[in-house]
């Protein structure tokens, strides 16, 4: 047994040492890449940009950060791109292919798409085809570990927790293969994040590092801004630049969190449920895609907040500030004491505005929900929730 525990590290420690003589060009090639992308830090005087695609990653925020565009678009009446009334589930266009004539409704007559924040599986082509030509590309990661938790949490796959073991978790992560879906595109843990930001097949059964860093310098060029989770206020202030918009569209409160489950889902969840010390090394090894596309967008992000002017980090200052009041005047929606408006005054980065229950209520929405009130708007059909 020791001699296979020395052979697995020292695997380990081989594929760390190839990925990073592969992956260093890579970097340097992006940070010397000369795409501009225009995050500029005076978005108030500057027009906003309205059209949006984000590729909204499971368990990545990406129910936080579609609230934000939910709220920015039917705020303004603008068209988003909607699964068909038919799906399951209103907030998702495909898991398993990026975006068809088949899977998304038609646009409304004399007008064109604005925002795409459902889920679907990335593709640039297909994207484009149906966005404008001046819309701004995003998407949100999470460090993968973290990811893989917060989906057992949420999604407790049957080929996992179906294992006949008191201890399932560690059984799936000494061999994830064995007990993986045969497809990738019906896995929710096989490197799901690199799945979802369309990755090529392939190279989630070759792991070929010379493929994987060719993707993600693909990647580079077609993505206005990847948001990390790990530091979603840095993100979400930078969005802001990138968009020129107002403080108040960017604020949110967290969503579809497990640590906002009621108690008693928490200790259903919690059944059977095991993380040991080396759980996070084990998924490393199985996990490449994910991590090389997580260690480039957190690198990407470092990259574009350095090129912020001097008064970046005061902004994110302000901006947890603003947020955190917002988030105790929200909490409170239910107490009689509670003030009708709270008034955000003015700073270097903000106009005076007044956040009132209307605006409260459109953060906390459920998503489902929400979609259905820009499906009933944008085609006048109602879908039974």
């Amino acid at each position: 047994m020791n001699w296979i525990r020395k052979r697995g590290i020292r695997k380990r420690c081989i594929w760390l040492l190839t990925a990073s003589v592969f992956t260093i060009p890579v970097i340097l090639q992006i940070l010397n890449s000369t795409r501009s992308h225009d995050l500029t830090a005076g978005s108030n005087t500057l027009e906003p940009r309205n059209h949006i695609a984000y590729v909204k990653v499971h368990k990545a925020a990406s129910s936080t950060i579609q609230n934000i565009f939910l709220r920015y678009g039917y705020q303004r009446n603008l068209t988003f791109v909607l699964g068909r009334s038919a799906n399951m589930y209103p907030n998702v266009i495909s898991l398993t292919e990026s975006i068809t004539k088949y899977n998304i409704e038609p646009r409304p007559p004399n007008k064109s798409f604005d925002i795409l924040c459902s889920h679907v599986i990335y593709n640039y082509n297909a994207f484009r085809a149906i966005m404008p030509r001046d819309t701004v590309f995003l998407a949100s990661v999470r460090e993968p570990f973290e990811y893989f938790i917060s989906t057992l949490h949420y999604f407790r796959p049957s080929y996992i927790f179906n294992i006949s073991d008191p201890d399932p978790i560690s059984v799936y992560l000494q061999s994830p293969a064995r007990y993986e879906p045969q497809k990738v595109k019906y896995s929710m843990t096989n490197n799901r994040m690199a799945f979802e930001l369309g990755f090529p097949k392939e190279l989630f059964h070759s792991r070929n590092l010379v493929g994987v860093n060719d993707y993600l310098m693909k990647l580079d060029r077609e993505m206005d801004m990847i948001l990390v989770v790990e530091r979603l206020e840095e993100s979400v202030v930078l969005l802001r630049r990138l968009l020129h918009w107002q403080l108040q569209d960017i604020l949110y409160l967290p969503k579809n969190t497990f640590k906002d489950m009621r108690n008693e889902t928490k200790q259903k969840l919690n059944k059977n449920f095991i993380i040991r010390n080396d759980s996070k090394e084990k998924y490393m090894r199985w996990a490449h895609l994910d991590y090389m596309l997580y260690d480039f967008a957190v690198q990407r992000l470092d990259r574009q907040i350095q090129n912020q002017s001097p008064d970046f980090q005061d902004e994110v200052r302000h901006f947890k500030l603003v947020r955190g009041r917002l988030q105790e005047f929200c909490m409170q929606t239910s107490r009689p004491y509670r003030p009708d408006t709270l008034i955000i005054p003015s700073s270097a980065w903000n106009h005076e505005f007044v956040a009132d229950s209307l605006m409260c209520a459109q953060m906390t929405l459920i998503e489902r929900k929400f979609i259905n009130e820009v499906r009933y708007r944008q085609y006048g059909v109602a879908v039974d929730d």
